[in-house]
């Protein structure tokens, strides 16, 4: 490989960690798939450390020439994203199968922005319908909240797509959903006003992102870990914070 391959490489591959790292993926298996595609091109690893804001590499090629890189890594554009999660492992591991030129390694890696998807949207819809219902509401109510949740999945596109910082997002939206659900169950579209919000607020709980803060402690990433629990607080907070806002604005208790 020349020089300019492997600097190529490195930047790929680097670019891969990050990507991984902002679709929740844990630091220790983007370190591991950075260090595996290094050495399918047959070169030593000498480091591959990511952590939740930042990824850094040094690989040494044949000849002896060393190449090291480091990226950063945005808070406003990681979050929980696993369909293109899985694509960029099933990238990684055909590059690890059977390495392609460096000049294809870019066709290999997914866009990132917002994705419309009516798959994704009708998951919303059920989620937030089917937990309404599950807590002791009506048919009526799950209805409402569906309609809420589907809002709520256009803002989560817009937020994505403008890279919006996710607490103050979650304030807004929560905020958003509550004084929509006040509106609609003060019109008769909702029965019970309390089981309308449990089902849209559970679309916004960071439950994933909590498992994954204390997987990072059980794999001694323990920033990562500390970061992402931090974060996951965080959100709940702004969740409380996003409703209250709402409950006081329309006046009285559930």
């Amino acid at each position: 490989m020349t020089r300019t391959e492997c600097e190529s490489l490195v930047e790929y591959t680097l670019n891969l960690g990050r990507q991984m790292m902002e679709c929740g993926a844990e630091a220790w298996r983007a370190e591991n798939t950075m260090a595996r595609i290094f050495r399918a091109y047959g070169l030593e690893v000498l480091d591959a450390h990511t952590i939740a804001t930042q990824a850094a590499v040094t690989v040494k090629a044949p000849d002896g020439s060393h190449y090291t890189s480091t990226c950063m890594i945005l808070p406003d554009k990681t979050g929980t994203d696993l369909q293109r999660l899985e694509l960029i492992n099933a990238a990684a591991r055909a590059i690890c199968d059977q390495p392609p030129a460096i000049d294809d390694l870019p066709l290999c890696l997914p866009p990132s922005g917002p994705r419309w998807s009516w798959r994704e949207l009708a998951g919303y819809l059920l989620g937030a319908g089917a937990f309404a219902v599950f807590f002791g509401g009506t048919l009526l109510d799950g209805l409402t909240a569906a309609v809420i949740a589907a809002v709520i999945y256009g803002m989560d596109q817009i937020r994505r797509a403008h890279h919006q910082h996710r607490i103050i997002y979650t304030v807004v939206a929560c905020f958003v959903s509550g004084v929509l659900a006040r509106i609609w169950a003060g019109l008769g579209l909702g029965v019970h006003l309390d089981m309308i919000m449990i089902g849209d607020v559970m679309l916004f709980i960071p439950g994933l992102a909590l498992v994954n803060g204390v997987r990072e402690l059980f794999y001694s990433d323990i920033l990562t870990g500390i970061y992402r629990m931090t974060e996951a607080l965080l959100g709940a907070g702004a969740i409380a914070v996003g409703y209250a806002v709402a409950l006081m604005v329309g006046g009285g208790a559930l």
